[in-house]
């Protein structure tokens, strides 16, 4: 699943095990990886947006927006992206409850069917 292997889908790896989440993610390209980042905290958003506040909700569209494949790449720029990714992260940890962070954020978070 690797670059030469094509790409997989948000479904295809949220609905496996978390380990088995980790080994596909480690093994796809950093484009493949965005994506898959970005379409479960767009799912996400989608799913609770009815509840949460315009700041919550603009948080969290901030963060989706600066994901991009660089974050992604093995030597990517630490100090690059703690500038740009860190400061968001920072603001959302500040407006959102852990439950929803690690709904939002981890590779532990729960498949998030399309609506």
């Amino acid at each position: 699943m690797d670059e030469e292997h094509g790409e997989v889908s948000y479904d295809e790896v949220f609905r496996k095990p978390s380990g088995e989440r980790l080994r596909i993610f480690n093994e796809v390209s950093a484009d493949n990886r965005a994506l898959l980042v970005r379409t479960h905290a767009g799912r996400w958003l989608a799913a609770n947006r009815a509840r949460l506040s315009a700041g919550q909700i603009a948080a969290v569209e901030r963060v989706i927006a600066a994901i991009e494949p660089k974050w992604y790449e093995p030597e990517r720029d630490e100090a690059a992206f703690e500038k740009e990714f860190e400061p968001l992260i920072k603001n959302l940890e500040t407006l959102l409850p852990r439950e929803d962070l690690r709904q939002l954020a981890t590779r532990n978070a729960d498949h998030i069917p399309e609506s």
